[in-house]
């Protein structure tokens, strides 16, 4: 089959079209000819070596990382192993099944929960990371991570939910999100999904981008919309902000986290605007805060997203598409953070 493989750390030149050989389903398992699958900023930090690495968080995204580090890990905190088909929103139909799989999932059109949770192991595995995913013309995944989807949504569009959206759910499950709520990046995969999640649940949105981006995230349901500049905290002022949803860290976490109410919760899942923030302790303490990183997910936050699908709840956003076979212009064009929601991998050529 034709696939990109990874071929260790370092710049686009590790990304190689090829042919390899086609997987085959075991027990517990099954084949999924992989019809579109978008990209995440966990593809480019695992090429990078970005979530151990001790470079600056900038050079590493410009693909200044040194190709030599050894025993990066991958989100899901194992090493990554070599070659490696990344691509974690896989969206596809199922061909086969391994033994002890219902028949009646055959011919199915199907998403994939990218966390592959192992109950008798103290590290989950993520798909793209530590297993295959779906940067390839087939993809085996476990069957306990395959959910048949009912919409009239295209498999491109579908390609946009995953990682992004469950991401997002996750947050706003551990963030207990009822109130007003401050998201940080809103115009990005994670971020757009905020907007709409949190309307779902009939929360105030308040969301910080671009001005070149605000008219999107308005669209999309946000209640307020302001600059990230120096005015921001001016900005704020009159919100009451019990959550703070945050995607980017970088320079405006500290002023950011004091626009929290007393006894309100941060949550992160990123930092592309850079991982080394100032915390000022006496925000956290004396306002008795909660901070929480947004990563691992129980099995029932994906079960709720395939709900809002199936249920035509969500509305989601292609920003491109590109074929398999043009990967590295994909990844370009993810970097530049020129676009709103997501950059999508379609298999149409292979």
């Amino acid at each position: 089959m034709q696939a990109v493989v990874l071929t260790g750390h370092g710049g686009p030149e590790k990304l190689v079209y090829t042919q390899v050989d086609k997987p085959c389903p075991q027990a517990g398992e099954v084949l999924i000819q992989v019809e579109a699958c978008s990209m995440n900023n966990t593809d480019l930090n695992a090429r990078t070596g970005w979530y151990t690495a001790k470079q600056e968080f900038e050079a590493i995204l410009q693909d200044k990382a040194s190709t030599s580090i050894q025993n990066s890990t991958a989100w899901g905190g194992v090493s990554i192993e070599f070659p490696r088909i990344q691509g974690a929103d896989i969206i596809g139909k199922v061909l086969e099944v391994g033994a002890g799989i219902d028949q009646n999932l055959l011919q199915q059109r199907v998403m994939v929960d990218p966390w592959i949770r192992d109950k008798s192991s103290a590290s989950d595995r993520y798909v793209g990371s530590e297993l295959d995913g779906g940067f390839a013309e087939y993809a085996v995944i476990p069957a306990s991570n395959v959910y048949p989807i009912h919409s009239p949504l295209s498999d491109i569009e579908l390609a946009c939910f995953p990682c992004s959206y469950s991401t997002a759910e996750n947050m706003l499950v551990k963030g207990r999100v009822s109130d007003t709520v401050l998201i940080m990046g809103a115009s990005g995969g994670v971020g757009s999904a905020l907007i709409q999640l949190c309307k779902l649940r009939g929360a105030t949105a308040i969301a910080i981008a671009s001005p070149s981006k605000q008219a999107f995230v308005r669209e999309l349901g946000a209640d307020f919309v302001y600059n990230r500049d120096e005015k921001i905290i001016k900005s704020l002022a009159d919100h009451a902000i019990t959550v703070y949803l945050d995607t980017v860290g970088g320079e405006h976490f500290p002023q950011l986290l004091k626009r929290l109410q007393v006894g309100g919760m941060y949550v992160t899942c990123g930092a592309i605007g850079g991982p080394i923030v100032q915390l000022d302790l006496r925000e956290l303490i004396y306002k008795d805060l909660e901070m929480i990183g947004a990563t691992r997910m129980e099995a029932t936050v994906f079960q709720s997203l395939v709900n809002y699908i199936n249920q035509n709840l969500l509305k989601p956003v292609v920003a491109n598409t590109f074929p398999l076979s043009q990967i590295k212009a994909a990844q370009q064009a993810f970097q530049s953070k020129n676009f709103c929601g997501k950059i999508v991998i379609t298999l149409d050529e292979a």
